[in-house]
């Protein structure tokens, strides 16, 4: 558990190997390089779980109502959610990031992480990481290290393996360190998982869902389970869905506002700014124009 920016001692939870393996895994990037915006704070953007070590320079982040100072050889391990950061300039870093939810979309890690501490063996693992995913590159930025990578089966595997591996060390720094897991819940009752995986199937744009007979709920019976389930009506997970992948589209930069606006079910673009605005707080634009990259 966190403890201003220290980690407080407990004993972290087992759970039988079937559980874990409900887990749904998605490696996100590793890359070593320099940030590319300094000496200004970044927009509140959405970050995934990881991890980065500052090789050179100096960073401030904010999150969890506090903020926190990330000097040369300390590592800052992040939790998913919203954070703002400031990087003094010449600042490079090693970084790695994941998602890694349970079923329920609730994210493997998150309570006692936004912390700053040192981490020999992971910054290890780390570089490792980076040599395989990477291999013949020194330093790697991050808009490089999202890009798609055309690979064949036998290079997918072997990539696969070593964020497998990392993982790994990852979870052993966790223990180390007592940052406690999320609980699996109790299973769910068969329909609700159908409830669950079938909503997160729908197009993105899908506002109000017409339940498939096969699940065998009304509308208002289906919503009823959900928010017990979640604390998210149907058309509240469904808007939330939309909104975590409109932040992401905007923050990559690759489509322009008319594209994403039409990707998520919008007429105009002038519709999707408005709701954009009203749910964060500034325009797609301003968004963009803060993001100073996922680090």
């Amino acid at each position: 558990m966190l403890n201003g920016n220290r980690l407080q001692m407990t004993r972290p939870p087992e759970s039988p190997a079937d559980d874990w393996s409900r887990l749904q895994c998605e490696w996100l990037w590793v890359y070593h390089g320099a940030v590319p915006v300094c000496g200004v704070w970044s927009a509140a953007i959405p970050v995934p779980a990881g991890v980065f070590f500052v090789e050179r320079g100096s960073g401030r982040i904010r999150a969890d109502d506090q903020e926190l100072v990330v000097k040369r050889g300390e590592a800052f391990f992040s939790a998913p959610g919203l954070r703002q950061h400031w990087f003094a300039p010449g600042t490079v870093l090693l970084s790695a990031a994941f998602r890694a939810q349970w079923p329920d979309g609730r994210p493997l890690f998150r309570a006692g992480l936004n912390a700053v501490s040192r981490a020999a063996g992971l910054r290890r693992a780390t570089q490792e990481l980076f040599g395989c995913v990477h291999p013949r590159r020194r330093q790697l930025t991050y808009r490089e290290a999202i890009k798609p990578l055309v690979l064949d089966l036998a290079a997918w595997t072997e990539r696969e393996a070593a964020f497998q591996r990392w993982f790994a060390r990852w979870c052993e720094a966790m223990k180390r360190r007592a940052v406690e897991s999320e609980p699996l819940m109790g299973r769910r009752p068969e329909r609700m998982e159908r409830l669950v995986a079938w909503l997160n199937a729908l197009p993105l744009e899908q506002s109000v869902p017409t339940l498939p007979a096969e699940l065998g709920w009304g509308l208002r019976r289906a919503d009823q389970m959900l928010q017990q389930q979640t604390g998210l009506s149907l058309r509240g997970y469904l808007e939330r869905r939309r909104l975590e992948a409109a932040r992401e589209h905007v923050l990559s930069g690759q489509d322009t506002l008319k594209e994403i606006a039409y990707a998520l079910g919008f007429r105009h673009a002038s519709h999707f700014t408005t709701w954009f605005r009203r749910k964060v707080g500034v325009s797609p634009s301003a968004y963009r124009a803060g993001r100073n990259e996922a680090v």
